[in-house]
């Protein structure tokens, strides 16, 4: 009996852990619904900036070569998302930064403790990884853009997760800092536009608009990303504790029948006697 009873007491724990599992599923693909529609609210902007600048081919470059390095690094606050955080990790390790050199933007909890630990100088971020800000973001891309133009940074690089679907959520490393226009070639639609008064009279206007809105769409994308991450995760883990419950199940019930198997048994011999 004690061995039933044991897989009942580990049953009633599956049955929670099951119910758990479901209900952040649920909530994480209710976020990845909004973080996805952000997002698509967003593309119709970037999409026209970026047909402006692929005509302006004018770029930012830094002034000085000497500066730091700064890395944006976003991950996130919470676990439960399956290798997202690790991966990011990983990425960011395989560029073999300098820590007396690198500056670490860490926009998410698990990150920053990673690279703190580690002895990487670091500037909290995190709060921007809850949920997204976009006066936030342009307060981060002014203060990136001002140090960069002043030298005391060389770059600026980005690394986070895409989201390309539900299912994948790759790791990208992009250089947000220098920026060239040249980048964002557009393809020959017909459409052509009038500068005036000038191309750089316009991109000294446009410039900060853009790098803005280029940070604050990268942050909403790793946002979705994380949201996916989750709820594949939480998906299978939701899957396992079903499969679990079921072997758990079926060895109750196998102990059970045999135990009232042997009850008759004995019950039998004992009336033969």
């Amino acid at each position: 009996m004690s061995n039933l009873k044991e897989i009942r007491g580990r049953i009633s724990s599956v049955k929670s852990t099951l119910k758990i599992t479901s209900a952040m599923r649920l909530i994480a693909s209710a976020k990845l619904h909004s973080a996805t529609n952000a997002i698509e609210n967003m593309l119709p902007y970037e999409q026209a900036l970026r047909k402006l600048l692929a005509d302006l081919p004018v770029r930012l470059k830094a002034r000085h070569q000497e500066g730091d390095r700064a890395v944006i690094l976003v991950t996130s606050n919470q676990t439960l998302c399956g290798s997202f955080n690790a991966n990011l990790l990983k990425a960011f390790h395989s560029k073999g930064y300098d820590k007396s050199g690198t500056i670490v933007y860490a926009v998410g909890k698990f990150g920053m403790k990673a690279l703190r630990k580690e002895g990487y100088r670091i500037v909290d971020c995190c709060a921007m990884a809850a949920r997204p800000d976009y006066d936030a973001s342009c307060a981060l891309a002014d203060r990136l853009v001002s140090d960069f133009e002043a030298g005391s940074l060389c770059g600026v690089t980005v690394i986070y997760a895409h989201f390309a679907n539900p299912a994948s959520q790759p790791v990208l490393v992009s250089e947000y800092l220098p920026f060239e226009c040249g980048d964002c070639a557009r393809e020959d639609d017909g459409t052509e536009f009038i500068i005036e008064p000038d191309a750089e009279s316009v991109l000294e206007e446009l410039m900060p608009k853009v790098l803005r809105l280029r940070l604050h769409t990268i942050f909403l994308d790793a946002t979705a990303a994380e949201h996916a991450a989750r709820t594949l995760a939480m998906q299978i883990a939701s899957d396992n504790a079903e499969d679990l419950l079921k072997e758990l199940s079926l060895q109750y019930n196998k102990l059970r029948q045999q135990e009232i198997t042997n009850q008759i048994l004995d019950l039998a011999a004992g009336s033969a006697e």
